[in-house]
């Protein structure tokens, strides 16, 4: 594929003018058509000078594609160990906090028992205690009713001392 040409039957025809003999001219020119030839080959065109860089660029573009990718690939293993690891972290947090309300359910039960405990035990001493006070009060009662006999009995022998005594007394220093 080269652009180039030499044309040796021109060369050989213009050596033979000039006057070279045609045997020497024509071996002449098959030597020069050879040499062109041959540094033709080696002559760098355009067109393939683009096509083998854009030969070496595709290929430089697939070996950092390739690099590219195992790295993400590696990095996206990584990032999905670490969220797998981050899931059983949570799991467990989950769990724990699972736990933990259960706990506290217990601790509210416990709760829950203690207080209906409670009420039971200040309703029983709140029952004693009113049943405590109603006997206190009968045993008042019972003793003021006595008192008040008492008194009553008192206040008639009062009167009747007043009369036996004060009463002739007073009858005495009057007269």
């Amino acid at each position: 594929m080269t652009l180039l040409t030499f044309d040796s039957l021109r060369y050989a025809r213009r050596l033979r003018e000039s006057g070279m003999p045609e045997p020497q001219a024509d071996v002449q020119a098959e030597l020069m058509a050879e040499s062109f030839d041959a540094i033709a080959e080696k002559v760098l065109t355009k067109a393939h000078f683009e096509a083998v860089l854009d030969a070496r660029f595709a290929e430089q573009d697939a070996k950092l594609e390739a690099k590219l990718d195992q790295r993400f690939a590696e990095q996206d293993a990584k990032l999905e160990k670490r969220f797998a690891s981050i899931g059983e972290r949570f799991a467990n947090i989950d769990e724990r906090f699972v736990s933990i309300d259960q706990r506290f359910m217990s601790i509210d039960q416990r709760f829950t028992e203690q207080d209906a405990k409670s009420e039971k035990r200040f309703a029983e001493q709140d029952a004693k205690s009113e049943k405590r006070f109603a006997e206190q009060d009968a045993r008042f009662e019972a003793r003021f009713v006595k008192l008040e006999k008492t008194l009553f009995l008192h206040t008639w022998m009062l009167g009747l001392i007043v009369l036996v005594l004060v009463v002739p007394q007073l009858q005495a220093w009057l007269a």
